[in-house]
């Protein structure tokens, strides 16, 4: 904004009559100028000072404070509203970013799941399922005693295993 355009935009200034884009912009010239700032002091000052003759009000000893805090307020709501975009952005952006790795992951999950399924299919109902059904699913009186206690035999002395193997040759 050029200094003849911010001058003439003192006045829509004041009485509140700037949109957003063109009020922010004129304030931030403002604040860079110090003619510009100086003409809007002057303005600042006789048109509030008019309003408050004209209302009734007693009259403000600083309207240079006045003016400060003003411009001070809108260029500082003018940051929250950008920092409050900012971070909305960032905070969809973040969950978007939470929920695409959390679909993926889930996917991956489905996928190995779905995996061994078919791994478990082609294998049988169990793993050693062909080696072991007969032992597994028999009743019982086919099953194995394994509690069965061994046959007793007598072992034969050395002499005796030399008898019974040269007879043999024999």
């Amino acid at each position: 904004m050029t200094c003849l355009e911010a001058q003439s935009n003192i006045i829509a200034y004041i009485e509140n009559g700037l949109d957003k884009d063109k009020k922010i912009e004129f304030l931030k010239h403002v604040r860079n100028c110090d003619d510009c700032m100086e003409e809007l002091d002057i303005y600042y000052t006789m048109i509030e000072g008019m309003h408050q003759m004209d209302s009734n009000l007693p009259i403000s000893r600083d309207f240079k404070a006045e003016l400060e805090t003003r411009i001070d307020r809108e260029l500082k709501q003018n940051r929250n509203k950008k920092s409050f975009v900012r971070s909305s952005v960032v905070i969809a952006v973040l969950a978007i970013l939470f929920f695409a790795i959390a679909g993926y992951i889930n996917f991956l999950e489905i996928l190995y799941n779905d995996e061994q399924t078919k791994i478990k299919e082609q294998q049988g109902e169990y793993y050693y399922s062909a080696y072991f059904d007969d032992y597994m699913f028999e009743p019982e009186e086919k099953l194995l005693n394994i509690n069965v206690e061994p046959e007793v035999t007598t072992e034969q002395s050395f002499y005796s295993k030399i008898r019974d193997y040269n007879a043999g040759k024999r």
